[in-house]
């Protein structure tokens, strides 16, 4: 008898802990920070159907947590974070796709590169909030001129480095920082659509080439960093850098001028790998349908005004875009960000993505120094990079 009391006890105690989840907040957890975060807490908390709970995760440890938490049953509602997460979060079956029926205007309302960032094996997988690339930054007086094309950028970087002032200075072995150089080449990540690699044929030998021309001007020199940069653009003894919208607030906390326009084109267009930040629904949740009108809340125009005006990020939408551009402080940089949108790609979702970054950058440092010929060192990524994928796909 009293081993039935202890086992009914113990039932209701776990009944007790296990309280009915309509009954508590949404839950969102988020890698915002400063100014965005206040901002993107300001919208929850103003949310009217339901309380929403907002829970700052640092960037490098969301993630993690979302894969730890959210099969265990302890994750939110809803998780704000970049388009790369998607081929993960998908194949672990974490993620709610958008309703068909949201798709259409969609397609409408949001610059094309958003809903191609989010879209993953034909789903989309997250609404898109906001959206960030790489531009050319360029200070003005130093570089009063706006290059046309790669050999102009070149050819004019030489001509400005004098004395203590840098021409062009990035690290180009990291291929995030690259990439709009293989585009501007006719270079992909992966041929049409599939996992072929796409970085490796002459188009990125082509590139390869002029990144090592760079380093042979002594423009990019060996141990170049983008911390370096960074420090050197801000002393305002650097003409031109790539860098992104991230990296402006420090700008005009210093005063120092810039302009931002995309990275000149070569044979092709150069395209900036654009990011985008959207809100991914979790399939797991037991409140997945309370999701999905705070999904349409946070992703409407005024909310993404709210978000863009605090983080100088292109909203995803078009018309939230023009509002936003219209800002007497950021504005202009919005607008400037918002043509290096439209004129980029999105960074790949797919998880075999991952294979590419490594032995690109291994033989990015080795032809930039002059230790390896492009064309048998890309054979080599080549092989690397479809290996690596191969044992993915195993």
């Amino acid at each position: 008898m009293r081993s039935l009391w202890l086992l009914l006890l113990g039932l209701v105690l776990v009944g007790c802990a296990q309280p009915d989840p309509k009954n508590r907040p949404l839950r969102v957890w988020t890698a915002f920070e400063g100014d965005e975060l206040k901002a993107f807490k300001q919208l929850c908390q103003q949310y009217p159907q339901h309380p929403v709970e907002v829970l700052a995760v640092p960037f490098d440890q969301l993630k993690n947590k979302v894969l730890v938490a959210t099969p265990a049953g302890q994750g939110p509602e809803l998780v704000v974070g970049p388009q790369d997460w998607l081929g993960v979060f998908s194949v672990a079956q974490l993620l709610e796709p958008l309703p068909e029926s949201w798709l259409g205007p969609l397609r409408q309302e949001v610059s094309p590169v958003a809903l191609d960032g989010v879209t993953y094996e034909g789903k989309a997988y997250a609404y898109p909030l906001l959206l960030e690339g790489l531009a050319l930054l360029r200070n003005p007086k130093l570089a009063p001129r706006s290059p046309k094309n790669l050999d102009e950028l070149r050819a004019y970087a030489i001509e400005l480095q004098k004395g203590d002032i840098k021409g062009l200075y990035f690290d180009l072995r990291e291929l995030y920082f690259s990439w709009p150089f293989f585009s501007a080449y006719g270079a992909t990540v992966f041929k049409d659509g599939g996992l072929e690699p796409g970085l490796t044929g002459p188009e990125g030998q082509q590139a390869c080439e002029y990144l090592r021309s760079l380093r042979q001007a002594d423009l990019v020199p060996l141990g170049a960093k983008n911390d370096f940069a960074k420090s050197f653009f801000l002393d305002q003894t650097l003409a031109m850098t790539l860098n992104g919208p991230w990296f402006l607030g420090d700008l005009r906390a210093k005063n120092v001028p810039y302009v931002i326009e995309p990275v000149p084109p070569g044979s092709h267009p150069a395209a900036s790998f654009i990011g985008v930040t959207g809100l991914m629904i979790n399939r797991l949740s037991p409140r997945k349908e309370d999701a999905l009108p705070l999904v349409q809340y946070l992703g409407s125009s005024s909310s993404q005004v709210t978000m863009a005006l605090a983080s100088g990020r292109v909203p995803a939408r078009r018309e939230a875009q023009q509002i936003a551009g219209k800002d007497t402080l950021k504005g202009g940089d919005i607008q400037a960000f918002t043509r290096v949108v439209e004129q980029g790609v999105a960074m790949p979702n797919h998880p075999a993505a991952n294979a590419v970054w490594d032995p690109m950058k291994q033989s990015l440092e080795l032809i930039s120094k002059g230790e390896a010929d492009p064309a048998q060192e890309l054979k080599n990524a080549d092989r690397q990079i479809r290996e690596k994928i191969q044992r993915m796909v195993e």
